[in-house]
């Protein structure tokens, strides 16, 4: 479906070697047997990956998985990326809000977590209706130092 020109955003669904290869250059710093691994993962119920596409190739992405159990009624987004050429171009949040439309109508929490110096993507999860709920200090490693998450959600 498309919703930007030249822009196509799709649930992903094939795991071929294009797609591999564009993950690989989305993610760098993956090897590529990780790349293998997390792509095979999305066949399963719980995890959802959507894409932009453009001129063929994969240049944004964002990953839902689904909880289970007595968290069954939310959905955390895991990573959303967007190829660097390609940012500054509402393109993460328009992909966002195609792969928003796609939660199931029983989920009704969107959770994430983003490193809190992150100033643009906090901007644009707010923008989408986001708000932050708490900070996690040291959650994450980046550029081999612990940094802090602000956690935020959305009622769907």
């Amino acid at each position: 479906m498309t919703f930007m020109e030249g822009i196509e955003f799709k649930q992903l669904t094939q795991t071929g070697l294009n797609t591999i290869e564009d993950f690989h250059l989305l993610f760098p710093h993956w090897r590529m047997a990780s790349v293998q691994k997390k792509l095979l993962a999305t066949n399963k119920r719980r995890d959802k990956r959507f894409v932009a596409i453009k001129e063929g190739k994969i240049v944004a992405h964002v990953r839902f998985v689904s909880g289970k159990g007595l968290h069954r009624h939310r959905v955390e987004v895991t990573s959303l990326i967007v190829d660097p050429k390609h940012r500054r171009q509402r393109l993460g949040s328009e992909l966002m809000k195609f792969a928003l439309k796609a939660i199931p109508k029983k989920k009704k929490l969107v959770m994430l977590s983003v490193d809190s110096k992150n100033n643009a993507a906090i901007d644009l999860y707010r923008k989408l209706g986001f708000e932050q709920y708490g900070l996690l200090k040291k959650a994450a490693f980046l550029n081999g130092k612990m940094v802090d998450n602000v956690l935020m959600a959305k009622e769907i």
